[in-house]
């Protein structure tokens, strides 16, 4: 069983590292086709903009900010756990326990967080004129990009880190079942 568990526990912290990383390239990702729609264009003046919900672009933008670096916090969170050896260690000490706890409530809060404000803006988005926009980007000649699949990603990635999370609680829980059996023989042992 000790072997079974400690596979789970090494994939499952390559998986969170995977997640971590996955939310911070998201991040870069996350406002790439209202820039590519020239939105800042649209909406130089964010009080009266030139297509109306076009103002959403520089909305974003402290968020986004803020998004990637909590996907940086929650890559040195994920590292954590291999630099306290939380992927192969045998027994779980103190640090193990605190670690994997870490990235529990890291991904948690990140998730509740991200998807609150994505949603949010998605809102917005689609509150754009798009009849307008798309009018204006054939007559500059910007792209024309109505999709919504930079938001609508966000479930994915914050899916894959959630369940990334599970997965570690899991795996610890499935630890301290077996260091508690391990205990127990071992008494039994000195007893017989």
């Amino acid at each position: 069983m000790y072997k079974k568990q400690m596979i789970l526990q090494r994939i499952v912290s390559y998986l969170l590292l995977g997640a971590a990383a996955l939310v911070f390239v998201y991040s870069l990702g996350l406002v790439t086709d209202l820039y590519d729609s020239k939105f800042s264009f649209y909406a130089q003046d964010i009080e009266s903009p030139m297509v109306a919900g076009t103002e959403v672009y520089y909305l974003m933008q402290e968020f986004n900010q803020q998004l990637t670096g909590v996907g940086i916090a929650l890559i040195l969170v994920a590292v954590s756990q291999f630099v306290f050896q939380t992927h192969n260690r045998r027994r779980y000490y103190i640090a193990n326990y605190i670690t994997v706890c870490a990235n529990t409530v890291a991904g948690i809060a990140a998730s509740v967080w991200a998807l609150d404000n994505i949603f949010k803006y998605k809102a917005l988005f689609l509150q754009v004129d798009f009849e307008t926009l798309k009018t204006y980007a054939e007559m500059f000649g910007f792209p024309y990009i109505e999709s919504t699949f930079w938001f609508d990603a966000s479930k994915v990635v914050f899916g894959i880190l959630l369940v990334g999370v599970a997965l570690n609680v899991i795996s610890m829980i499935w630890k301290v079942a077996l260091m508690s059996a391990e205990k127990r023989l071992i008494k039994q042992g000195k007893e017989d």
